[in-house]
């Protein structure tokens, strides 16, 4: 086996992140949670540390309000911080990013919201970057700037066949190998080595690509290209 093929394939195992109190496991993966276990979600509108969900985007979004229960899961947590919001309450946020509820999540492990508008991203407790977008009839993978996310039919496991003229019209979805040697996984996320060294993500150990004709978020132009290459739903 070349060498690329091994150590793709050794990437393309997942690691686990470890489940705590404050976070729960999804279809998707690790994501935070509330003290009653409802997934938590960001606002991609949101600014750095200031919310502008307010009424009734807030009435559908709870703000994940500070309180003792809050207190016990987040308060001596990395990368929690409590904002002020423009009613003088408080909320917490995670890497400054604030946190909400999805008002129809009405049991653990629901992630109804994920994606909505392209604008409401899971708050995931692992590094996994790929996101889901919901169009209104469908969920499906994207990647962080909701361009829509396929795998090829000629592909194996943990193993990219797709270089050359192929890469140049589907383009892997490239991992930040920046801080490969701390990457946090979870659900059925993982990674693989290409022949030029890069990293890209899997999913179920297929791996992902974008597609050089989707020009807007949530387009999937992509999907049954040549009967072999697919949109991931979830």
């Amino acid at each position: 086996m070349h060498k690329h093929m091994l150590v793709g394939t050794l990437l393309a195992l997942p690691a686990l992140a470890i489940a705590a109190d404050n976070t729960v496991n999804t279809a998707a993966g690790e994501v935070f949670v509330d003290p009653n276990g409802r997934s938590l979600y960001t606002f991609s509108k949101d600014k750095k540390d200031r919310s502008i969900c307010n009424d009734g985007c807030a009435a559908k979004w709870p703000p994940l309000p500070v309180n003792p229960a809050t207190e016990m899961l987040y308060g001596s947590q990395s990368g929690f911080s409590v904002i002020r919001r423009d009613d003088g309450s408080k909320q917490w946020a995670y890497q400054g990013a604030p946190l909400y509820r999805w008002f129809k999540d009405m049991k653990t492990g629901d992630i109804e919201g994920a994606g909505i508008k392209g604008v409401w991203p899971l708050a995931r407790a692992d590094d996994v970057t790929v996101r889901l977008y919901n169009d209104d009839n469908r969920r499906y993978l994207v990647d962080d700037n909701n361009f829509t996310l396929y795998t090829f039919d000629n592909d194996e496991k943990g193993i990219s066949n797709c270089y050359g003229n192929c890469a140049a019209y589907w383009p892997p979805a490239l991992v930040d190998t920046q801080n490969m040697a701390s990457l946090t996984l979870s659900g059925d996320f993982g990674v693989t080595e290409r022949k030029d060294g890069n990293v890209q993500w899997t999913y179920k150990g297929m791996p992902l690509y974008r597609w050089i004709k989707d020009t807007a978020p949530g387009q999937t132009t992509g999907d049954g290209v040549k009967d072999i290459w697919h949109m991931v739903p979830l």
